[in-house]
């Protein structure tokens, strides 16, 4: 029996928990032009839906106020998607930053009006998110950025037409935000937005601080990105495992209901009360822990501020299968960029390429497919697709390998990848900063 199953253990007089799991709530994102005219009438929204080729308009149906209905298929997959053209202002929340171009912003700061699309999620997530991104794009060829309102954020428009032309996915946790609100005490309380639309409640930390923002948030994202790719967050009081700690032990999170969690915090000054009565009053949950099973089985709840300094040692955060693979194809697609950076490495003042590479663990460690991806830097970069990296990082599960050893590769064992400069750092998510 597994240390999870035993978690599962629980005496017969606990009462039911809540589910995790709600009904997706629809998908509501805004496309807006970065110049010359958008579709306004239901005529013209109709032409460009009917000429995209990677779906099939089954039905398409009127509504007031210039809106149309489409009913579409996409991937052997059903989907109902609203379109409409109307006014827009950009949400003071969506804040505008380096990553938007000069030209973006002006545009998304300008606009009156925009292309709004309102869509539930089929069986995959990240496919219907995909999706909804790519018709955003072909109903607004030449964006300025894409307004997730359900996200709660905007993405560049450079990001929104490479992602479109993408086989791949995006990431997981680009179908949600976590927001950080704060006050002069320094306490945090940390939301989630974005996973109703995934049909799981959203994830809360409360009683975070400044200093732990980063750990806290990881543990959310990690949760989160789980949901999104794998499977439903368990049931609330019940266990979930989501983080490995460098002395080889497991942090166990659980989620309860708000009304529960203020009653057990109640000097709180953000994220009580009076912070729900416009919103995260229902469908969202909660994070503790369970430091031991005793805790478990009396349903012992502790703050997940017991584990910070365990938070700040580079723990190991447990990624989905799915969510691996999906980087390891994005990371493959888009290698010419890695390439290319590579090639003009002299022409910057600092410069480091990092490459995710996943091996096999030790046999009294593996289970399954299991394997430990660890990070390695590039040293030098051969025309064969082979390469020679460094590691930079003391592994978990494999003796044979320490810090600073040396390695050859090849493109093909990548799983990931980033690379470094005085500039700031690029992944395969977001090259699109490296477009004009």
């Amino acid at each position: 029996m597994g240390l999870l199953d035993t978690f599962k253990k629980k005496s017969a007089e606990i009462a039911k928990p809540l589910s995790s799991r709600i009904e997706k709530t629809p998908s509501v994102m805004a496309a807006v032009p970065l110049s010359g005219d958008i579709p306004r009438t239901p005529e013209q929204l109709k032409q460009i839906m009917l000429a995209v080729p990677f779906v099939r308009v089954i039905s398409q149906n009127e509504k007031d106020g210039g809106a149309v209905v489409f009913t579409l298929e996409y991937m052997d997959e059903e989907y109902k998607l609203s379109v409409v053209c109307a006014e827009f202002e950009l949400p003071k929340l969506f804040a505008i930053n380096q990553h938007f171009t000069e030209r973006e912003g002006s545009a998304l700061e300008a606009a009156k009006e925009a292309v709004y699309t309102r869509m539930v999620f089929g069986s995959d997530n990240q496919r219907s998110f995909h999706l909804q991104i790519k018709l955003m794009c072909a109903l607004v060829a030449n964006a300025a950025g894409i307004a997730d309102f359900s996200g709660e954020r905007i993405f560049p428009g450079r990001w929104a037409k490479l992602t479109a032309a993408s086989e791949v996915a995006p990431a997981a946790s680009c179908l949600h935000c976590v927001q950080c609100i704060g006050d002069e005490d320094s306490d945090v309380w940390l939301h989630t937005h974005g996973l109703n639309r995934c049909g799981s409640i959203e994830l809360e930390i409360l009683n975070s601080s400044k200093d732990n923002i980063n750990e806290h948030a990881a543990v959310i994202n990690t949760l989160a990105a789980n949901i999104i790719t794998k499977e439903p967050l368990s049931d609330e009081f019940e266990p979930q495992f989501c983080v490995r700690t460098p002395d080889g032990g497991n942090i166990v999170t659980t989620w309860v209901n708000p009304n529960t969690a203020l009653k057990k915090l109640p000097k709180i000054t953000v994220g009580g009360a009076s912070d729900r009565a416009d919103g995260h009053n229902e469908n969202t949950g909660i994070i503790f822990v369970y430091p031991s099973q005793k805790d478990y089985e009396k349903r012992k709840l502790s703050e997940i501020n017991i584990y910070n300094n365990l938070l700040k040692e580079n723990p190991l955060l447990m990624i989905s299968t799915e969510e691996t693979n999906r980087m390891r194809a994005l990371a493959l697609e888009r290698i010419s960029y890695l390439r290319g950076l590579f090639g003009r490495r002299d022409c910057f003042e600092k410069f480091a390429a990092l490459v995710k590479i996943g091996l096999e663990v030790d046999e009294q460690y593996r289970e399954g497919d299991m394997k430990e991806h660890i990070w390695f830097e590039i040293k030098e970069m051969n025309e064969d697709g082979s390469f020679s990296a460094e590691l930079t990082q003391e592994p978990y599960y494999i003796s044979s390998l320490k810090e600073g050893d040396i390695r050859t590769f090849t493109e093909n064992d990548i799983t990931d990848w980033m690379v470094f400069t005085e500039n700031g750092r690029i992944n395969p998510d977001a090259v699109y900063l490296l477009e004009e």
